[in-house]
């Protein structure tokens, strides 16, 4: 991985050494590759089948998800899906049946988009797993467990490894917000012009 003094590549002008979407499609067919009764842990599962781990429980919670086993002995930071295991077969059959799962989430927050970050051994967040140098490093991060799902805002408020990162991800989270909030702004006003002049 970078060192942690780097801006994460994807949000540099010249992020060449970044992980492509290729190269996140080639750790999907090494997870692939793996036996059919391989066991998975969450956030590996969560990468095979393209959805996060809060989609992966939601679905689950709605009995529409795919089996999974627990180991009940873990415990500690970040633990919540380190004990759930989940078998490559039983993810095949129900990545092959999620056509209409998708529509059944109609709630503000279900449109939120959960991204996979690395976690440092300390608890603190690394950084996107887009800002991985490669594939292996990807891999390892996932074999080590350090890899967990949140929405940007969620990701912002954990403790980060490297301040210059988190003011990177602020600045991009301050500009969207920035951008909505104009958005928002901009809608009032023509409402009140149309509402002032009966229109």
């Amino acid at each position: 991985m970078n060192d942690s003094s780097d801006i994460p590549f994807r949000l540099t002008q010249v992020a060449q050494k970044r992980l492509t979407a290729d190269q996140l499609a080639e750790v999907r067919r090494r997870l692939e590759e793996r036996p059919e009764d391989a066991d998975f842990n969450a956030v590996e599962a969560a990468i095979y089948v393209g959805r996060s781990t809060k989609t992966l429980k939601r679905a689950i919670d709605a009995g529409v998800g795919p089996a999974r086993a627990k180991n009940p002995d873990v415990s500690g930071l970040y633990a919540t899906n380190r004990h759930t295991r989940y078998r490559k077969g039983d993810l095949d059959a129900w990545r092959s049946s999620l056509i209409g799962f998708a529509v059944e989430f109609k709630r503000f927050d279900d449109l939120t988009f959960d991204a996979p970050w690395i976690v440092t051994s300390a608890g603190k967040i690394w950084g996107h797993i887009l800002d991985a140098e490669s594939i292996d490093a990807v891999l390892r991060a996932l074999s080590d467990d350090a890899v967990v799902f949140a929405t940007l805002n969620e990701a912002l408020r954990e403790a980060w490894s490297d301040m210059s990162a988190r003011r990177a991800y602020e600045a991009v989270f301050d500009d969207l917000v920035g951008h909505e909030r104009a958005a928002i702004k901009a809608a009032g006003e023509r409402d009140a012009l149309h509402s002032e002049f009966g229109m």
